[in-house]
């Protein structure tokens, strides 16, 4: 089960039970060498590590490995009591040219180890393919994934493969969307990240994104370096995995955020994390080879797991944009990739965004005029009257002088807005927000004016609260009246369940398998709930209307006034 916490565009923080567990997202599963343990366990939980994945291939090929996880389970033998992920095999079929392996057979080994989260054997498939070869392969594995559905009890996944061709991309996601896995991991990405080929990675994973149940988690299988964290969460990936902590760590390679440094060139550390603080790097250097690569493991590890917090909290700050702007500088071919995707993929994006941010937006580089909120509110701002002409945003109405996110940015030429008439920044905000034509209601008004700011505090119409311009944003949050005022300009949410109704009155929030939403319910939009056509609440959106139709869990909307 998965439900959304909190969002930034398609970054989001959820919560995705397995099992008995809740693991927090984005999150990365930590790949455990079966016969080669470097970290101790306790120290991985220590650090925050939330889940762990591992070979089935590995351990079934070896026969005595075999017979001990056989007969004590991969809790017992690896000694680890979260939830474990096991993979089937295909990287090795890749890397490895290691010959075709048994579906059904490592299917039914990852149930007898127990293994949390299962992995049928798909077939990779190379950048190299020709859609005849990738179209076969992914035959192939679509049925190897209706048989381990049926092995199962729902703890699989389903790998979405078709190499480069965005079409086979997508008709793999059409199919496998209607088999509800636990995890829909984007499978044959490995060789692009290996190559720098950013831009047709990001390519693949918001085709898949974009054409999978958003209720289901997305995981880039083999994302492992932190510096690509930022990037493919703000694509919507919502798990990583990769060896790279201690496969850096066995070629003397030391991770950063920027970058790789080669270890033997280190003067002193760059890094404070707990590995660093207690050593220097002549200590390092004098070192055996063992002590050298535990070091550097435990290292990588620490610099992996502090970017996914990283990330994380820039979801919660609504900061993720700029925050892969900045990591974006780590490589040419990152920052190609990220300029690219906001060109071809940016008003995709728009629909998933937050209508309103608690943050103001940061200017982070060239990149910043093409992200999805600067390009939704230029597009909602092209409205008649008298405007600005601002150095970053352009013409912008005088009346939206206060309102997000043009007075909460951070831009060059950061320019403060002239003054404008009180009943003219109503209107525009009025027509910004809703839609061109909402404020033709909105007459013989009394406005509550800042004498301070000029800003609009309450709208008043003889005597009723219309509503308030909410002073973080400069938006309008309608009453009751105000609302039957925007009438179809303001989006709708039907209940159909009385006792869902009845929660609701008494201030209670809708959760979203109780919601039918209209088209074009945006995250942070002001929207009124109905129960047999009639107003029950106010409230603002926490999902898109497409994600409330998709989740089973978690809220709809946060409701704020009940009739």
């Amino acid at each position: 089960m998965f439900e959304i916490i909190d969002r930034d565009g398609l970054g989001r923080i959820g919560k995705f039970t397995v099992g008995n567990h809740k693991i927090t997202t984005p999150t990365i599963a930590i790949v455990v060498n079966p016969n080669r343990q470097v970290v101790p366990p306790e120290l991985m939980k220590k650090m925050g590590v939330e889940l762990i994945i591992t070979n089935s291939y590995i351990i079934h090929k070896n026969q005595d490995t075999r017979k001990i996880y056989s007969k004590d389970g991969l809790h017992k033998t690896l000694k680890w009591d979260g939830p474990i992920y096991t993979d089937s095999g295909t990287f090795q079929m890749y890397s490895r040219q290691i010959k075709d392996l048994p579906n059904k057979k490592i299917i039914n080994f990852q149930k007898k180890i127990k293994s949390d989260i299962i992995t049928p054997v798909d077939v990779f498939t190379l950048p190299q393919d020709d859609k005849s070869v990738a179209r076969k392969k992914l035959a192939e594995t679509i049925k190897r994934i209706k048989e381990v559905s049926k092995l199962t009890k729902g703890n699989f996944t389903a790998p979405i493969q078709g190499g480069r061709h965005l079409d086979l991309r997508k008709l793999a996601c059409k199919k496998l969307s209607k088999i509800n896995p636990l995890v829909f991991p984007i499978g044959g990405i490995v060789p692009y990240m290996e190559r720098y080929r950013y831009s047709k990675l990001a390519e693949i994973i918001l085709t898949c994104k974009l054409n999978l149940p958003f209720s289901t988690p997305i995981h880039a299988f083999g994302a492992g370096h932190p510096m690509v964290f930022a990037f493919l969460a703000y694509l919507g990936c919502d798990i990583f995995d990769s060896a790279m902590y201690s496969l850096a760590a066995q070629r003397g390679a030391y991770l950063t955020v920027n970058g790789t440094i080669d270890a033997s060139k280190l003067v002193e550390f760059p890094c404070t994390c707990p590995a660093c603080s207690c050593s220097t790097v002549k200590e390092f250097k004098s070192s055996s080879m063992f002590q050298k690569e535990k070091f550097l493991t435990i290292h990588n590890l620490y610099v992996t797991l502090a970017e996914i917090k990283t990330v994380r909290q820039a979801i919660r700050l609504n900061r993720l944009g700029e925050l892969v702007q900045i990591r974006a500088r780590a490589h040419p071919k990152l920052g190609e990739a990220f300029l690219n995707t906001l060109k071809k993929y940016g008003e995709d994006i728009i629909p998933y965004e937050k209508i309103s941010k608690s943050s103001a937006l940061f200017y982070a580089g060239s990149e910043t005029q093409y992200r999805p909120e600067v390009v939704d509110a230029k597009i909602r701002s092209k409205l008649p009257g008298k405007k600005f002409d601002h150095p970053f945003w352009g013409k912008v109405p005088l009346g939206l002088r206060s309102s997000y996110p043009f007075s909460q940015s951070v831009t060059p030429g950061g320019t403060k807005f002239p003054f404008c008439k009180p009943t003219i920044q109503l209107k525009t905000i009025l027509d910004y927000q809703f839609g061109k034509g909402a404020s033709k209601n909105f007459k013989n008004l009394q406005l509550e004016v800042s004498k301070k700011t000029g800003r609009i505090r309450r709208v008043r119409q003889r005597g009723t609260l219309l509503g308030t311009i909410r002073p973080s944003d400069g938006l309008f949050i309608p009453s009751f009246a105000g609302s039957n005022l925007l009438g179809k300009y303001i989006k709708k949410i039907v209940v159909k369940d009385k006792e869902v109704a009845g929660f609701i009155r008494i201030g209670k929030s809708l959760f979203a398998r109780f919601a039918f939403p209209c088209r074009g319910i945006r995250p942070n939009e002001e929207v009124l709930i109905t129960f047999k056509n009639k107003p029950l609440a106010l409230g603002t959106a926490c999902l898109s209307s497409q994600e409330m139709k998709q989740f089973s869990r978690g809220m709809a909307v946060k409701v704020r006034r009940r009739n």
